[in-house]
């Protein structure tokens, strides 16, 4: 073989052989590069399951944050809350703004009974039902000398004292009307429209039962010489119970008779439907009223006494030494006003629940003419100044008002009462 075949051949062998090594070198990087992968997946999966954990562990510093930041505000706004609750309750506020001032032109001696969210007006000519903007929604004239009233629920009795005349209405209007025989001396009425009215007949006194067109239900004949005299009178919501309290003489001391009556099941008509009595030796019980179908009162002159069931018998009795100046009212508590003793005040306040507890007494000084309790305020004023206290015997707001009060009201809303006065319907905000 000549060079050129030798040099031909070798040329070939060595590509061979460099296939074969390249072929080699080529296996072994794919083999170190498959060598690799575990490590690259290794490191990658290291490095997702660190950023896993730092994302979770971000998640869960960004949700304790977040819940940090909801506790402190519930607890901020918790504290603002109770400051603003106690403010509200403890401050005692002296000064007021009207919000807003509605025209009214009624003739001196308008009256107002608070009925709902309705106010019935009253006076000599008549009746009327207004709004507390007052807007009339109806009204019924009659001629009355001197009007009395009796409210119950939403239920009112018009009667003209040492008159004839009784109308009963509702928050629909009129209900019926009658004229009685003899002088009317006392009027009440049930929230059905039952009406109890005492009379006078020369030296017998009646108390009869009608219903609302003047239908006779049930009498009660009376001598001073037999049963005494009946101060009072009223009757249960629903006009099945009645209570008098007569004043007579029973050997030679002066006594107090409070008599139950029952017109519904429990009642017996051959014994004119009387089913207990209670006596008050040496005492006078002006005053008797239910707080509901099955709960009584009677105030004496020296305290009261609660009278609870179907057949009413006395649970709790409570006596005072003080006189009484005034007694006020409502479904859960009765207060009394007596002159404060010591002289630090003008009064002292108590009020009771009627199991016969105390649960307030406080010293007050204040000024007024009429007292009465409304949704749990104890309103007091004067033709020029009115005082609220409150359940608990706190003093809620005390000031001279701008304008002549014919009346004051007090519905349940925050900070705001209604002041009338002969010529306005003020909505005033205390502050």
């Amino acid at each position: 073989m000549n060079n050129y075949k030798w040099k031909k051949l070798f040329q070939n062998i060595k590509e061979r052989l460099n296939f074969f090594r390249i072929t080699d070198d080529e296996d072994l990087d794919d083999l170190s590069e498959f060598s690799d992968v575990p490590v690259y997946e290794d490191r990658r999966r290291g490095q997702s399951l660190q950023e896993e954990l730092a994302f979770e562990d971000l998640l869960v510093r960004n949700r304790r944050r977040r819940l940090i930041t909801r506790v402190v505000m519930i607890v901020l706004l918790l504290c603002v809350a109770a400051g603003f609750y106690l403010y509200n309750r403890e401050h005692t506020f002296d000064d007021y703004i009207i919000s807003k001032s509605i025209d009214n032109s009624m003739t001196s001696g308008t009256q107002y009974e608070a009925v709902g969210n309705y106010l019935y007006r009253y006076n000599s000519d008549g009746v009327s039902c207004v709004t507390k903007k007052n807007e009339v929604k109806w009204s019924v004239t009659y001629s009355m000398q001197a009007p009395i009233v009796d409210v119950c629920g939403t239920t009112m009795v018009i009667a003209e004292q040492q008159g004839t005349q009784v109308y009963v209405v509702n928050e629909d209007g009129l209900l019926g009307s009658f004229t009685c025989l003899l002088p009317i001396l006392k009027v009440r009425v049930s929230n059905q429209g039952v009406v109890a009215v005492v009379l006078q007949d020369d030296d017998v006194t009646w108390v009869r039962l009608y219903d609302a067109n003047g239908e006779n239900i049930a009498n009660d004949k009376t001598t001073i010489s037999d049963s005494g005299y009946p101060l009072d009178v009223d009757l249960s919501p629903n006009g099945e119970k009645m209570v008098v309290s007569y004043l007579g003489i029973i050997e030679g001391v002066m006594t107090s008779t409070v008599v139950f009556y029952d017109f519904g099941s429990d009642g017996d008509a051959s014994s004119d439907y009387e089913v207990s009595s209670e006596t008050f030796s040496g005492s006078v019980v002006p005053q008797v009223f239910f707080i509901d179908n099955t709960i009584a009162v009677a105030v004496a002159d020296d305290g009261f006494a609660v009278f609870k069931g179907n057949t009413p018998e006395k649970s709790a009795e409570v006596s005072f030494v003080d006189e009484i100046v005034s007694c006020f009212y409502d479904e859960d508590v009765i207060g009394f006003l007596f002159s404060d003793s010591t002289g630090e005040n003008e009064y002292r306040m108590e009020l009771y629940n009627y199991r016969g507890k105390q649960k307030v007494s406080v010293g007050v000084d204040a000024r007024f003419d009429e007292i009465k309790m409304e949704n749990g305020q104890i309103l007091m004023y004067t033709s020029s100044s009115c005082t609220v206290y409150t359940k608990k015997g706190k003093l809620r707001f005390s000031s001279a008002y701008e304008k002549e009060i014919v009346d004051i009201f007090y519905f349940s809303e925050y900070r705001r009462y209604m002041v009338i006065t002969n010529d306005s319907f003020d909505r005033i905000r205390i502050c």
